[in-house]
Formats: structure tokens, sequence, C-alpha cells
């Protein structure tokens, strides 16, 4: 794995990466996206243990959630080298399953 030094010696990517955590810091619970009433009501239906409804749920957030949307638009536009991409799937994975699991601990 190579790595992109910065002029000052850093890695690039560390160097991003520090950014977009303290982007992420400076952020509130205005920006995230929560669950819309209709899927809701849905979810309160929901009785026992059913993973089908619960994908479909995930399978509607990736269609229409913002997040991901600019994902694929960053993956498709921006990046050309599979390192790249690996680093960035994995650093959309870990924050957002950060923030999901924060949102419910935090309710």
């Amino acid at each position: 794995m190579s790595l992109h030094l910065s002029r000052a010696g850093r890695p690039s990517w560390l160097i991003g990466s520090l950014a977009l955590l303290a982007l992420l810091a400076l952020t509130g619970a205005a920006n995230a996206h929560g669950v819309d009433t209709s899927d809701a009501g849905y979810i309160a239906e929901i009785t026992g243990w059913n993973l089908l409804p619960y994908v479909y749920l995930g399978a509607k957030h990736m269609i229409t959630g913002y997040d991901h949307i600019l994902f694929l638009l960053g993956v498709i536009f921006f990046l050309y080298r599979m390192e790249h991409i690996g680093i960035y799937v994995s650093l959309f994975a870990i924050g957002h399953s950060t923030t999901m699991v924060l949102g419910v601990y935090f309710n």
C-alpha cells in the first residue's frame, strides 16, 4: 500500500480523515435523518422476531437515504483506485454504524 504524502509529510488520507471527523463533530442532530412517520407506524406494528420487514426498511433507506446517494456519487465520480475505494467504503461503514448505534443508544 503506497501512501501519498502531503506537503507537511503527513499521509493525505490521514489529513482528510481528520478533516472529516472535525466536520462531523461540528454537525448537529438536525442533519441526521430518522425514520419517517409512515415507517415508524410500520415498525410499531411489527411484533416478535421478524427479519424481512427490517430488510425492506434497510433497502428503502439505501435507495432514498441522502447519505447513501452521496456515498455512491463519491465512489463513482471521485475514486479510481481500489485501495481508495476500500478505505472510503470502510470509513463510511464505520461512521454509519457508529451513528446508528449512538442514535439508538441516546434515543
